[in-house]
């Protein structure tokens, strides 16, 4: 796991000291070597946190000739058997790095070599004999990329920060992109928050001549076939033979390797899986939240987990006040504000578990294809509706629409009669309606939403012919993962140069789970049915029954309380968010959630998240000389707006 970074410039402009600024900003993410490949218009740049091949892993890696050069961030699962195809086409190796295998993959197989890939990177690769920059980010979207380019020149990274120390100004704030954020807590791909600097989506590649623009393609593949002829004990049997293999692939590391450990039954899986596969006691690190009630204080249902696994366990704790200043010190490794109150949290248990480890493993990404959140029980009344003849669906949607008392209900049966179905998925995720982002922003960019639509039917289209449950599951795994939770969670753990591993998102497991039709995995009020019971084959009852727990935080009540004092404080007038949001729309919110009358806890959050990226990134207009990079956003209420946005408090 590292930092990485691309320049291309057949001008010239970027240089040499572009690239060793780039170095600087990534050096978090990388503490244990760096390295400058200078192939003349092109530049790569790598920072390592050493994890396989300590000794003899450095990057750049070439290949035997010089012409092939890589950066890679990330880990290669399967290296071994690629190791051993290429050894027999006849290609010789220099390290046993897993990540080797992208420079001779490509000189083998060209860029059909990313198919063939099980694991979680961002690279950039120069080919010599094309003369052209490679960049691909993995299938699942683990690992950031970000890029930016004029058309002719390019530079990309893992983290904003490095473009900006490279010399790329942005044009401001991204008026559509802010409107994705406040309808659904984070901006998907390819836009970013910063103007004209875009993210590679998933399972996409990108490729740039020398002197030609840049394409993007993607090479995600669609599901295989439903499976017809096995019964929900048999399927459970073999997911949980398969996830153990996952877990066993992705504990590959000459270093040490531990868990993280919450409340729940995906974390506790991955632990009993450890202590199965690993050869010896798992070390495992929980975060707790002492002030907050036992329900949402996770560290005695941990320690009771780790007890029964044999793990050796640790825990640590958050306060509010830990909170509200952890938000600041978040947003400026996040970069752009993604929503999730367990940011700083996050941020916090790492700087924790680094202490003892290098790696450690979580159980994100089973409630996503496994169906573990209560949107997926609405797609699965979509699904039913969908199926009921036309008189009795229409009897069923007025009769939701008249559940007055349920407002859930009511959502639904609005939800019945959008069309296309993509736009509905869509609309499964927004906590805001646009009423609302109309009142915050001054500004309701038109194509806002039809690009979310067209965002989701993109994807969707992998499983056009499945109903409504299935594709919300594919959504969820290959678009809102992505760039919500991953980006989260690699930005803080990378800030402590903590490498994380997610076995639920295995290509190869996740290839199985995905031809498991979307009713067998999700049934009425019991969210993923099919996972539960492959992982009671591994853990005691007690954590298999137990309600669902992720990793959670108790802002909500922090909200109602100091929390909530705080958002009105960023938004106050004359306070510089109040360039790019309504500090009297803002005001209306915090004062109907502390009262009680709306719950208005994720989209006050995320307010938060934007006050404090605007305030730590935001700076004047870019000088003369500069490298701009798009289109500035339109001001809230008319005239002119802050619209560079550099690394402030970097």
């Amino acid at each position: 796991m590292c930092g990485i970074g691309a320049l291309l410039d057949p001008g010239a402009a970027f240089t040499a000291a572009g690239a060793e600024r780039m170095i600087g900003a990534l050096r978090h993410r990388g503490p244990d070597g760096e390295g400058i490949a200078d192939e003349g218009v092109a530049h790569l740049v790598h920072t390592r946190l050493a994890i396989v091949d300590p000794a003899g892993g450095a990057q750049p890696l070439r290949s035997e000739d010089g012409r092939t050069v890589a950066v890679v961030n990330g880990e290669i699962y399967n290296h071994l058997p690629l190791r051993k195809a290429l050894e027999e086409h006849g290609h010789r190796f220099a390290t046993a790095s897993d990540c080797e295998v992208v420079v001779h993959g490509y000189e083998q197989w060209g860029t059909a070599l990313f198919e063939r890939l099980n694991g979680i990177f961002a690279l950039a690769l120069w080919d010599g004999h094309a003369r052209r920059l490679v960049l691909a980010r993995d299938p699942l979207g683990v690992k950031p990329l970000y890029w930016w380019s004029d058309g002719r020149r390019v530079a990309a990274a893992s983290e904003v920060r490095a473009l900006l120390a490279a010399g790329v100004k942005p044009d401001g704030v991204d008026p559509v992109a802010l409107d994705h954020f406040l309808a659904w807590r984070f901006v998907p791909a390819p836009r970013t928050l910063f103007a004209g600097i875009r993210k590679l989506p998933a399972a996409s590649l990108l490729v740039a001549t020398v002197g030609g623009p840049p394409r993007v393609s993607s090479y995600r593949r669609p599901p295989a076939a439903h499976f017809q002829d096995l019964d929900d004990d048999e399927l459970a049997a073999e997911l949980r033979n398969r996830f153990l293999d996952a877990v066993e692939r992705q504990l590959m590391a000459d270093v040490p390797v531990g868990a993280l450990l919450s409340g729940g039954v995906d974390s506790a899986a991955v632990v009993a899986a450890i202590a199965a596969r690993g050869g010896e006691p798992p070390r495992t690190f929980t975060i707790g939240f002492p002030d907050s009630g036992q329900e949402l204080d996770e560290r005695a249902a941990a320690a009771r987990t780790a007890a029964l696994l044999g793990a050796r366990h640790r825990s640590t704790t958050f306060s509010a006040e830990s909170m509200r200043n952890g938000i600041d010190r978040a947003i400026r490794h996040l970069e752009e504000p993604c929503g999730i109150p367990s940011a700083p949290v996050l941020l916090e248990l790492a700087s924790f578990a680094r202490q003892e480890v290098k790696v450690v493993l979580a159980g994100q990404g089973a409630d996503e294809p496994h169906g573990g959140y209560r949107r997926h029980q609405a797609a699965l009344a979509l699904s039913i509706l969908a199926r009921l003849p036309g008189p009795a669906a229409r009897a069923a949607r007025a009769g939701a629409r008249l559940a007055a008392r349920a407002p859930a209900v009511r959502r639904l049966a609005a939800l019945a009669g959008v069309r296309p179905l993509p736009a509905a998925i869509a609309r499964l995720v927004e906590i805001s309606d646009a009423a609302t982002r109309a009142r915050l922003t001054g500004n309701l960019p038109d194509e806002a939403e039809v690009e979310r639509a067209a965002l989701v039917g993109e994807v969707a289209g992998d499983v056009g012919d499945r109903d409504a449950l299935e594709q919300a599951l594919y959504v969820d795994t290959h678009l809102w993962l992505p760039d919500h939770l991953l980006v989260a969670n690699d930005k803080m753990t990378m800030a402590s140069a903590l490498e994380l591993r997610v076995p639920y998102l295995d290509l190869e497991l996740l290839r199985f789970v995905e031809r498991i039709p979307g009713r067998r995995r999700v049934r009425p009020r019991r969210g993923k049915h099919l996972h539960r019971l492959a992982v009671a084959g591994l853990l005691p009852a007690e954590i298999v029954e137990r309600p669902k727990h992720g990793f959670t935080t108790p802002y909500e009540q922090w909200l109602r309380a100091e929390l909530g004092a705080e958002v009105a404080r960023r938004y106050r007038d004359g306070a510089r968010a109040a360039e790019l949001i309504d500090p009297d729309a803002v005001g209306q919110l915090v004062a109907e959630h502390r009262a009680g009358k709306a719950n208005h806890a994720q989209l006050l959050y995320c307010l938060l998240e934007l006050a404090a990226w605007f305030e730590a990134f935001v700076d004047p207009l870019p000088r003369d000389g500069e490298l701009g990079a798009g289109t500035a956003a339109q001001p809230r209420s008319g005239g002119t707006t802050s619209s560079d946005v550099a690394a402030r408090g970097r």
